[in-house]
């Protein structure tokens, strides 16, 4: 899911489609908020690539957090972590992730 929310993000910024033209449906209310939600995702992207290289183990916990929505839990038992370190290693990547960014990174709740 990480790779295809990534290369969208960068194909709707490419020039040769468009660059940051979009097609807009009169029904539609252009927010200012969605140009930086891809420049938020290729952000992240590229962090959590460095994170990746420091702890695999919380990087891989963040993608299953933001990109497939999973609860600290139910990613805790996919890498077959104890809840409470899937916790403490959650705060960890993003505090890394917020200090690497150099913004806030809440896109999840602390739970």
């Amino acid at each position: 899911m990480r790779r295809i929310l990534i290369d969208r993000a960068r194909a709707c910024g490419s020039v040769k489609r468009g660059g940051n033209h979009r097609r807009l449906v009169l029904t539609d209310v252009p927010s200012k908020d969605e140009t930086l939600r891809v420049d938020d995702l290729l952000d992240l992207d590229a962090a959590l690539s460095k994170l990746a290289l420091v702890d695999p183990v919380a990087a891989r916990l963040v993608e299953l957090r933001v990109f497939a929505g999973l609860s600290v839990d139910e990613s805790a038992a996919i890498l077959r972590l104890s809840p409470s370190t899937a916790k403490r290693t959650w705060n960890y990547a993003r505090a890394w992730l917020r200090r690497e960014v150099g913004g806030e990174c809440n896109s999840r709740p602390n739970s």
